[in-house]
């Protein structure tokens, strides 16, 4: 008997959270021996304690059904654990669920969850804050602050949002430790990426792999604005790692010293935190269904 419980976010990201419920409610498809339960989020941190809960009590799989920021909660709640996250992306970005390349259709989804493949993937953490897509800091960070404070969400949102403080940013000195190897560098943005995009296939990291133990240190260099309406269709194209304003450094362990505190965004939430950052790698520390 698999045992996997479902934790449904009714504020998270978009789409028809009823509909969704009733198709696993209602589905025909579990195969023999499959036991699944619906369960919804009553408020901030409920679907931490469901997971956490359901992870104790030895469930096979929790299955986060909303966006990044609920997966994040999630995920937090199985590190380290035999219970497997299942996704059924339900977010404007999907950044780790499009990484690991599960549909878009919630239907699809939870189809390819009774297939109950399992595979392992790296975590990380910044200042004690664990991420499993992407951080950074910079402009992104600004932008996923100005984004999640706002009340309509969506692309549009944020390509308006990031529009109209494109010109006024002004980018900031950083001294990055990698792996005990420091540079100084002025950036305009800094990602540390265990999965390849931001989410909506904006590849920030083409080449990240989140099962190799090692995080992709993406610096956007402070660049000539003109220049902008060439460097954001790599993006989509998977060759942002080609641009001569962008550098990629591969570590385990990134220290970052910044002017002041500021904004960090941690799989698509936002934070503020100190001047020092430090990140780390926790190789294979969650298991997934894929």
């Amino acid at each position: 008997m698999r045992k996997i419980a479902f934790i449904l976010n009714p504020l998270s990201g978009k789409g028809n959270k009823e509909a969704v419920e009733q198709f696993i409610t209602n589905h025909s498809g579990w195969p023999a021996g499959f036991d699944a339960s619906v369960h919804t989020t009553r408020c901030a941190g409920d679907g931490y304690e469901q997971a956490r809960q359901f992870a104790a009590q030895g469930l096979d799989a929790v299955v986060a059904v909303g966006g990044d920021g609920t997966i994040n909660e999630i995920a937090r709640a199985l590190l380290h654990s035999p219970t497997a996250m299942g996704i059924v992306p339900m977010g404007s970005g999907n950044g780790l669920a499009r990484h690991l390349r599960l549909p878009m259709d919630f239907k699809k989804a939870v189809e390819k969850i009774t297939h109950f493949r399992v595979r392992s993937i790296d975590a990380a953490r910044i200042n004690g804050q664990l991420f499993f897509c992407t951080a950074g800091i910079g402009f992104d960070a600004l932008i996923g602050h100005l984004f999640n404070s706002g009340g309509k969400r969506g692309m549009s949102t944020y390509v308006s949002l990031s529009t109209r403080e494109f010109l006024q940013y002004k980018p900031q000195e950083y001294i990055i430790t990698i792996d005990g190897q420091a540079c100084t560098r002025k950036a305009f943005l800094i990602t540390f990426a265990n999965a390849s995009q931001w989410g909506n296939n904006a590849y920030i990291a083409p080449l990240a792999h989140c099962n190799d133990g090692q995080l992709d240190v993406v610096i956007w260099k402070d660049f000539p604005r003109m220049a902008a309406p060439f460097m954001l269709p790599r993006l989509f194209t998977k060759t942002i790692h080609k641009s001569s304003f962008v550098e990629m450094f591969q570590g385990k362990h990134i220290v970052v010293e910044r002017p002041q505190e500021d904004y960090v965004h941690l799989d698509g939430e936002s934070l503020r935190m100190g001047k020092v950052l430090d990140i780390q790698i926790l190789p294979s520390a969650l298991k997934v269904l894929e």
